[in-house]
């Protein structure tokens, strides 16, 4: 059987065709690898690059200008316009890098460990110590040298937040102490200004004339004070005692117990009431000098 000659090409040409189908093809691939940014990356030209077809006038001000008609209480009354932008990750620590894709809170258990080690291979405080340079110059990695300059710094700053912070609290301390003894400052600058035995100058604590009453209300084993002050009535200083008469419950107390007095600046007392059981308690207080005396009648109850 004889076959034309246009016939045999078509042939030879189609089974040409079956063949080269299987044939594996010899041009490269090629694959596109995103860049891996990590957290001390410098990314400004990315930011700050320019968008290769902008629209100027759509991301002009005019363009984005609400009309004052659609403005409702200081605010846009029309969302005709309002487009929906899901580009943004917010770049906080939170959000990772700004621009890694990553749009929800970050996971800190699926960070890929190469990613910690170029953190933590980088200068993280913007200035070198010289601590690095230094490791470096005796044979150690350069990487492993940065790493432990910045944990040289952090301890540094981790020393220095503790600092401040028992300095803040010895300062609250110290600020709680006084005002929980505020009455006890009261005491200062009433010193004696002489030496002298008091039961034997003044002789035993004796009523005189009643000057009020001071009367104080409080459960058993607590506490109720009244506040006296007292000036003397006389030129210069005047060494004082005061103290309760020997029929007065040891539940009433008073402080300071002696002192001076002075003449144009008051001297504070604090009579404190300290029942130890229920009942009605009465006695009296005495303050005196070499020229004067005061009586008060104090009645605690519970």
């Amino acid at each position: 059987m004889y076959l034309s000659k246009s016939l045999t090409l078509s042939l030879f040409g189609a089974a040409s065709t079956n063949v080269a189908a299987f044939v594996p093809s010899c041009l490269p691939r090629t694959s596109y690898a995103p860049p891996l940014n990590g957290y001390l990356d410098d990314l400004t030209s990315e930011l700050h690059a320019e968008d290769d077809s902008p629209d100027v006038e759509a991301q002009s001000r005019e363009a984005n200008k609400m009309d004052k008609s659609l403005i409702d209480r200081a605010g846009p009354g029309s969302f005709k316009d309002f487009v929906d932008f899901n580009e943004f990750d917010g770049g906080d620590g939170q959000m990772g890098v700004a621009g890694d894709g990553n749009a929800g809170l970050e996971k800190m258990d699926n960070v890929p460990q190469i990613a910690s080690r170029q953190m933590s291979a980088k200068n993280a405080w913007g200035t070198s110590t010289g601590y690095a340079d230094e490791l470096r110059d005796t044979g150690l990695d350069t990487a492993r040298a940065q790493q432990l300059e910045n944990w040289a710094n952090q301890q540094e700053v981790r020393a220095k937040n503790q600092q401040l912070k028992q300095m803040a609290e010895s300062f609250d301390n110290d600020e709680s102490r006084d005002e929980e003894n505020w009455r006890q400052l009261a005491t200062f600058g009433v010193e004696r200004t002489q030496e002298f035995d008091m039961e034997e100058e003044f002789g035993p604590v004796v009523a005189g004339d009643i000057e009020d009453v001071i009367e104080l209300k409080t459960a058993a084993g607590k506490v109720a004070t009244h506040d006296l002050h007292i000036r003397n009535p006389y030129m210069g200083f005047a060494d004082f005692r005061a103290a309760f008469t020997s029929d007065t419950p040891m539940d009433w107390s008073v402080e300071p117990t002696e002192g001076a007095l002075m003449q144009k600046e008051d001297t504070d007392f604090i009579v404190k009431f300290r029942p130890q059981g229920p009942g009605l308690i009465e006695g009296y207080l005495v303050i005196e000098t070499e020229d004067f005396k005061k009586t008060w009648k104090v009645t605690g109850s519970t």
